[in-house]
């Protein structure tokens, strides 16, 4: 009985987490918390619903869930017909704060203005960016929540970093972080 509430417990905390994952993904491309909330309830309902879905504790239910969070985003987009600037107050960043004054605050700089060449990007190069870079999706996960091969992953993350990188040089910023 116990083995089964901790079973129970850790997929309890897996899904919590992926659900957590999934919404900051829908508002990230969404920019609106009340449409990314409605596009998680309802990709999750769908999840549940669905026969085809894969169960919440297999490995593809992430990437399968991630997949109808996009779809459902770009259809509000769509219904919208524009893109709107995202501001998200938690910007993942895979590098710690400093403890030094000065270096934390060029990181934030640095944070924030990488926040803001990310949201001049198109919804497709912004979306490429955030499943691989704060997700952490494997390449083969991305090619199944876009619906597009492998190879053509690599390229669009390709191009969208080199779109993001030139947004940055125009704005004065180098990739070391100095202006």
């Amino acid at each position: 009985m116990t083995e089964i509430k901790e079973y129970t417990m850790q997929v309890s905390e897996e899904f919590n987490e992926c659900r957590k994952q999934a919404y900051a993904l829908a508002f990230r491309l969404l920019n609106n918390a009340d449409d990314a909330l409605e596009v998680v309830q309802a990709s999750i309902e769908k999840g549940i619903n669905h026969a085809n879905a894969p169960a919440l504790d297999h490995p593809e239910f992430k990437p399968w869930l991630f997949t109808v969070v996009r779809n459902k985003s770009i259809d509000i987009l769509r219904h919208k017909q524009r893109v709107r600037q995202v501001e998200h107050e938690e910007f993942h960043s895979s590098a710690p704060l400093s403890t030094e004054p000065d270096k934390s605050l060029q990181q934030m700089q640095l944070k924030d203005a990488l926040e803001k060449a990310i949201n001049e990007l198109s919804t497709q190069q912004k979306e490429i960016i955030l499943l691989r870079d704060y997700h952490n999706f494997s390449y083969a996960d991305i090619a199944k929540i876009l619906g597009i091969a492998n190879g053509s992953v690599m390229s669009r993350l390709h191009r969208a970093r080199m779109a993001l990188r030139e947004i940055l040089v125009a704005k004065g910023i180098t990739l070391g972080g100095e202006r």
